[in-house]
């Protein structure tokens, strides 16, 4: 990059990809005079600056439409679809945060983030774990302890608060109960809309939550996927939830083996929302559902060591 004197006009070239995004003040070597440039930040250096977000969940639509989320705003979206696809796409690219649906295909979530945890490189991902179900009454608590990530999303609150955690994080910030307020957006660095795009705002928050609760309608009631797949899909949503807002009890019954009765109003409340999507006999009969609770417990089992 060549950049000149303001005072007499002397040329002198510069590395522009060493110095770029750098505000230098400078003296001509011809005739002593200081003076100040600002480079811009190239663009291999922006890209190497951007913030990179691993999206971890099976859906593909719903990735999506997260990744449009925090591409918007500045953010790089990476996808995966699997617990392994997730781990090796993640020591590749060393993002710093870390989107992970607790049901997630082949590691549930506490099973992530335990590798997470234990693997060099890896050991500080912000991880912010996404509750499966759609359904923004279906629990009136908060997660117990996370299993050791850092904060959780539900999926109604993505558009509107998903950023807002991921700059929280990224700040150090201390992680929030629920959708973030007024004073929590100032704290993130954001700017809150002025009163005239409110309306606009909320359009575009609807809008993101009609895909996000159409991909996952889709994604247990797909005419093109076999109806047990798509049963055994749901089963493991079902039970993953449980686990991320019930981490107390399961490992406590796991521990003291009293698990169904401490789980007994869940797993009650479970069979009826499977009962509701898959009726069928053939289904029912299959014990979809329990094979999932048990597949859950034995793996927290060995997390715990127990």
């Amino acid at each position: 990059m060549i950049v000149k004197c303001p005072a007499c006009a002397a040329r002198f070239r510069l590395d522009r990809e060493k110095l770029s995004g750098k505000r230098l003040t400078l003296r001509c070597a011809r005739c002593r005079t200081p003076f100040l440039i600002e480079l811009p930040r190239s663009v291999a250096a922006k890209a190497a600056h951007r913030v990179c977000v691993m999206i971890a969940h099976s859906d593909r639509e719903l990735c999506g439409t997260i990744r449009k989320v925090v591409e918007d705003a500045g953010f790089e979206g990476v996808l995966g679809h699997s617990g392994a696809e997730v781990l090796a796409a993640m020591d590749n690219l060393r993002p710093q945060v870390a989107v992970v649906d607790v049901a997630l295909q082949g590691l549930y979530a506490f099973e992530v983030v335990d590798t997470l945890r234990r693997r060099p490189g890896l050991d500080k991902v912000k991880i912010i774990l996404l509750s499966s179900v759609y359904n923004k009454a279906a629990y009136k608590r908060s997660p117990d302890s996370l299993y050791g990530a850092d904060d959780y999303i539900e999926k109604h609150h993505i558009p509107d608060d998903l950023v807002l955690k991921i700059n929280r994080l990224l700040a150090g910030a201390a992680p929030t109960d629920g959708p973030a307020q007024q004073g929590e957006a100032e704290a993130a660095g954001q700017q809150l809309p002025a009163a005239d795009q409110t309306a606009q705002s909320l359009d575009a928050i609807d809008s993101v939550n009609q895909r996000i609760q159409s991909a996952e309608h889709q994604e247990v009631s797909a005419e093109h996927v076999p109806e047990r797949d798509r049963a055994e899909r749901l089963a493991r949503i079902i039970v993953a939830d449980i686990s991320l807002y019930y981490q107390d009890r399961i490992d406590e019954g796991i521990m003291r083996g009293n698990w169904s009765e401490l789980l007994a109003h869940e797993i009650k409340e479970a069979r009826r929302l499977f009962g509701e999507r898959f009726p069928g006999d053939d289904i029912q009969r299959s014990k979809i559902l329990e094979a999932a609770f048990l597949d859950l417990l034995e793996k927290r089992r060995r997390e715990l060591g127990a």
